[in-house]
């Protein structure tokens, strides 16, 4: 059985609600007034917790090699990177105004200045290892050090690399983690979504296990949720089509989001394991109008020994007897008129 995790005010794990993660990511362009609407739109879907990234560009890309690939890549990775990021005092804005909000909020750091910001200014209670660094072991280390719960994507990483990350974690002080599997492609073709890694990786690892999903559209969530998703993490955008961000074809708008939630609730209630005496007492209600009695194919006057030739099956079973009684029925005597098409019962007969 998988181990629950605490995760800011929510539980995850075997037996939990889904944790959904409405991811803002990059599709706020680092403006502050759309990360907050963003924060809204997580509150108002039902998210359980909205996620935003912290990063100082410089930490994390190159700019040497970033200009190096401009024409192959066909734009500056660092330059698209940049204008897009908060300041340490912007995510704390956001953060306060999620919790007004009254939504819980985190952020992905993607760098050990970013991180340390995170752990020691805003008491963030968990981390989450973006796949991109889910295979720098020395980030992972720092991250791990500092003894709270982690969440790691694994979406480039082999199944030793994913071993070693998870292992390196354990080793260095983490008790509780959750892994996500995550395709690191924008958007995600269906043919790539490859769920049944969801059970590879609970089964090699032995951990609660989710999905960090880039697809086009929802369906593909509510299915891991359908397959056992623990967390589903999706992004949020307000115009699918804007360039200035790959996860954005992928990603939902306010009102999609809210439908998913919606519907992984529904998948939720439709997985609840239904105690036998109270599935014997529904089966008892569908068998009252469904299932079929025992009725006359002919007027059968009293007296009559009666016989299987006589005897048809018909809805609705209510009040009448199952093809179960069929044998200890015939052979006995009528012992009242029987109408054609009418149930025939026990105290008929003798």
């Amino acid at each position: 059985m998988e181990k629950v995790t605490k995760l800011g005010n929510s539980k995850v794990g075997f037996g939990q609600p889904c944790f959904i993660i409405c991811e803002g990511g990059v599709t706020n362009y680092g403006q502050i007034d759309l990360a907050k609407k963003q924060a809204e739109a997580a509150y108002l879907a039902g998210a359980d917790i909205v996620k935003f990234q912290l990063t100082k560009t410089e930490k994390l890309v190159s700019k040497k090699v970033s200009k190096r690939l401009e024409k192959e890549l066909g734009y500056n990775w660092f330059d698209r990177m940049k204008y897009k990021e908060f300041s340490p005092r912007q995510i704390k804005e956001i953060f306060d105004y999620s919790k007004k909000l009254g939504i819980d909020v985190f952020a992905t750091a993607h760098d050990d200045e970013s991180l340390e910001y995170l752990d020691k200014s805003l008491k963030q209670k968990f981390f989450k290892v973006g796949s991109g660094e889910a295979h720098n072991y020395e980030f992972i280390k720092n991250i791990a050090k500092r003894h709270k719960p982690v969440i790691i994507s694994f979406g480039i990483q082999t199944d030793l690399e994913v071993i070693k990350a998870i292992s390196t974690l354990k080793n260095n002080g983490v008790k509780d983690i959750i892994v996500l599997h995550c395709v690191s492609m924008y958007p995600t073709p269906y043919t790539d979504a490859n769920l049944m890694r969801m059970e590879h990786l609970r089964r090699i690892l032995k951990l609660p296990v989710g999905i960090s999903d880039h697809s086009v559209g929802w369906h593909i969530p509510l299915a891991a949720v359908a397959m056992g998703a623990c967390v589903v993490e999706k992004h949020i955008t307000f115009d699918k089509k804007d360039p200035r961000s790959l996860d954005n074809p992928g990603a939902l708008l306010p009102e999609e989001f809210k439908i998913m939630v919606s519907q992984i609730r529904d998948i939720e209630m439709a997985k609840r394991i239904i105690p036998e005496k109270e599935r014997i007492l529904r089966l008892k209600k569908g068998r009252d109008w469904a299932g079929q009695s025992m009725v006359a194919n002919r007027d059968i006057p009293a007296g009559t020994i009666l016989r299987k030739e006589m005897i048809d099956f018909k809805r609705p079973g209510r009040g009448g007897l199952p093809s179960a009684f069929i044998d200890e029925v015939t052979g006995k005597r009528v012992i009242k008129n029987i109408e054609e098409d009418e149930q025939i019962l026990m105290k008929d007969l003798e």
